[in-house]
């Protein structure tokens, strides 16, 4: 990739913004560097790493965390000279992207920046994106030697050199940030690898191979033997995916009989009160009717 630069021959000036245009639920603006508008690849000087690929698998946003050597706080500095680019060209830019101006206390609150304050006397540590797809790690990994090696080979406490592509602003709803990932990693073993495996197919096919038919054969058969087996376990899947949302069913249907049948109690109880309350004052009435007569007839009496 000859369009790859070293950090420090990467002016932060000559890096170019795109409009933000919308993809999906948030918004991406490319960055490219030069007249070219070539995209935009560096190499990071030597790191020490902190984290263990292996560690990394199973995660929803995998990370590498690297630790840089005093002697290289330039490779520290660029990114903070690159994180107050993007905010004032945002901030320059905001009528154009946004149709609206937005003052720099709101932006720079807005951005997630790649760089963090550190200590005196400490080194400044960086986090950068891993590319991963269904648990797999998607980026070049090699040693010393130009051998390709597993991910879990890079651990914490190597000595590593990152090639990083930045690929431009992501703007999501409350914040923004500069999307920047590992494309590939150098790992500095200490011992030799022991064994030196060939990344792509190498075998030398034969046309009159006596064995290609059966090895073929074998492929297509256990391909479609995973294939039964993965419909299989999509089946069941979704069998006992339909019976949890029959018995949620039932129990909603259950919950709501319930909630109409205390209803239905309380309306009669409610009912019931209103009876009474009427007999009461029917039985009232008749009291004041008959205590009306005895007076009547007490006079009449006398």
């Amino acid at each position: 990739m000859s369009h790859i630069k070293r950090y420090d021959q990467l002016k932060v000036d000559d890096i170019n913004h795109a409009k933000p245009e919308k993809q999906g639920q948030s918004y991406f603006g490319p960055m490219s560097f030069g007249e070219t508008l070539s995209p935009i690849y560096i190499q990071t000087p030597k790191l020490k790493c902190l984290t263990n690929l292996s560690e990394m698998k199973d995660k929803k946003a995998p990370y590498i965390d690297v630790e840089i050597p005093t002697s290289r706080l330039d490779f520290y500095d660029f990114f903070v000279s690159l994180d107050d680019k993007n905010i004032k060209k945002t901030v320059n830019m905001s009528k154009d992207w946004f149709n609206k101006e937005l003052p720099l206390e709101a932006i720079d609150d807005m951005y997630k920046r790649t760089t963090k304050p550190f200590k005196k006397n400490t080194s400044p540590i960086l986090r950068f994106r891993i590319p991963c797809i269904k648990n797999e790690i998607k980026c070049g990994i090699y040693n010393q030697k130009r051998v390709f090696i597993d991910p879990d080979e890079v651990k914490e406490g190597n000595e590593i050199i990152l090639i990083l592509h930045i690929r431009g602003l992501k703007v999501l709803k409350t914040y923004f940030y500069c999307d920047c990932y590992v494309s590939q990693i150098k790992v500095f073993q200490d011992n030799e690898t022991r064994y030196n495996i060939i990344n792509e197919y190498s075998i030398l096919d034969s046309e009159d191979d006596e064995f290609e038919d059966i090895f073929d054969e074998e492929i297509v058969n256990s391909a479609n033997d995973i294939i039964e087996r993965k419909n299989k376990e999509e089946e069941q899947a979704k069998l006992e995916e339909q019976k949890k949302l029959e018995e949620q069913a039932k129990l909603e249907e259950q919950k709501k009989l319930e909630e109409q049948a205390k209803l239905e109690e309380q309306k009669k109880l409610e009912e019931k009160k209103i009876l009474a309350e009427q007999m009461e004052l029917i039985q009232k009435e008749i009291e004041d009717k008959e205590k009306k007569r005895k007076e009547i007839e007490k006079l009449l009496n006398e």
